[in-house]
């Protein structure tokens, strides 16, 4: 029997998907990068063709709600030449994450920047990997801050300067190859998977009929794979913490500048947020758990307090951070409540779904509000059905119930944490 009986139906740009408020399309960030020019144009085309807000994923990519069918060839064509989409005929298969402070983290192993545009340029650059699923992911992670994780199909690991693994849904390959052979061991592993997955309709590695394991084992028998390389110093972390969301407050830069990171309340930017993106006259990155890192800044005070007035806070202790809910009642045919309304409950300590979270009681079905509750730094995501779209792994994830309560589900330990204070070990871990 097939795994997956359908198409993945992921939007893209040219490939868009419906919703009650109108059609979304999803913009590939590689690296969830974004250039001052290219912000700009972004809000250009959210003023132009959408509702003027912008959506952040937990790929670190940007969505656009409202388009109508009759502009989507004009969308597709603002959008290319804005530097967006350099592949239209691999619009969806650019998920590719990286360290929002890639190339600039004092911490990291080595810089992350080259070999992401070279596995981007790469993954454009081979025909055959079209046929990827829209929500395969690459994720490469610098030895900084932690990327890897068991949910990603490949994760290439810094082990030092001069070396880095491959993993396969968190199981190491045994390929050690240069930072320079990286792309290329990429395309040979994607290949690999295409070839693996065969006809049970695979999205992902953890999906395929005999399991990541194997692959991960076949991989290592290669002989064409890249190298040999010997593996890397020891000095690659043990472990490093994770928090419960994206980089916050300001960060310094290994060259001497600054970072200034931001939470993005409920991952939505609106057109006031997107303007104060603008007058930073800096590069963006957007992180996996929907937040902005604004670069490279000499001021990063000023920065700062230009991004709070718009309501993008640097303020490690914001109610926002780990907060994030799908589109809800009123964007979604399927959602049987406004989940964003009762997020910010949540945010804001009004929510009894939010008491219980923060008391471990999970699992649990939920109903009805309560008082104030304490601040919290558990990930949360509120979504309004049970196929609980954009959800970040790691986060506990709180289901809407036609009787109008929650369920509570506890987080999903294969994916990047939520929990403030968790660690990863060197490299992605092994699915359990």
């Amino acid at each position: 029997m097939p795994i997956r009986d359908r198409d993945d139906a992921c939007p893209g740009v040219v490939d868009t998907s419906p919703a009650d408020d109108g059609l979304i399309a999803r913009v590939r960030l590689p690296g969830g990068r974004l250039g001052p020019r290219q912000i700009r144009e972004l809000t250009a085309l959210a003023r132009r063709f959408g509702t003027g807000s912008v959506d952040l994923t937990a790929r670190a990519n940007i969505q656009l709600r409202g388009l109508a069918e009759a502009d989507l060839p004009g969308f597709a064509d603002a959008v290319e030449a804005a530097g967006l989409m350099p592949s239209r005929s691999h619009d969806r298969v650019r998920n590719i994450l990286a360290s929002p402070l890639a190339g600039r983290d004092p911490r990291a192993l080595l810089d992350a920047d080259p070999i992401l545009t070279a596995v981007d340029e790469a993954v454009c650059a081979a025909p055959d990997l079209t046929a990827l699923s829209g929500r395969f992911l690459i994720g490469i992670d610098d030895g900084g801050l932690p990327i890897a994780s068991a949910r990603h199909d490949l994760d290439l690991v810094a082990r030092s300067a001069d070396t880095v693994a491959l993993y396969a849904a968190g199981h190491d390959t045994g390929w050690r190859f240069a930072p320079a052979d990286a792309a290329t061991a990429i395309v040979r592993a994607a290949r690999a998977f295409l070839t693996a997955r065969a006809d049970s309709g695979a999205w992902h590695v953890r999906e395929l009929p005999y399991g990541a394991v194997a692959f991960a084992a076949e991989l290592g028998g290669d002989p064409g794979r890249p190298g040999p390389v010997a593996d890397g110093a020891a000095t690659h972390p043990d472990t490093r913490r994770r928090d419960a969301g994206p980089p916050i407050g300001v960060l310094r830069q290994s060259d001497g500048r600054y970072a200034v990171g931001v939470s993005a309340p409920l991952g939505r930017l609106t057109s006031e947020q997107l303007r104060a993106l603008v007058a930073t006259g800096a590069e963006v990155r957007i992180t996996g758990s929907r937040g902005l890192v604004v670069r490279d800044l000499v001021d990063p005070a000023g920065v700062s307090a230009g991004l709070a007035a718009a309501g993008l806070s640097a303020d490690p202790a914001s109610p926002w951070r780990g907060v994030s809910a799908c589109s809800g009642l009123g964007a979604c045919r399927r959602a049987l409540a406004d989940v964003r309304a009762e997020a910010t409950r949540h945010a804001l300590g009004h929510s009894r779904a939010a008491a219980l979270v923060l008391d471990g009681d999970l699992d649990e079905d939920l109903s009805g509000d309560a008082g104030p509750a304490s601040p919290t730094r558990v990930a949360t995501h509120w979504v309004g059905c049970a196929r609980a779209c954009g959800t970040p792994a790691g986060a506990t994830v709180l289901v809407a119930r036609e009787d109008g309560g929650y369920l509570a589900l506890r987080p999903d330990a294969a994916g990047p944490p939520g929990a403030e204070g968790a660690t990863a070990p060197t490299g992605p871990p092994s699915r359990t």
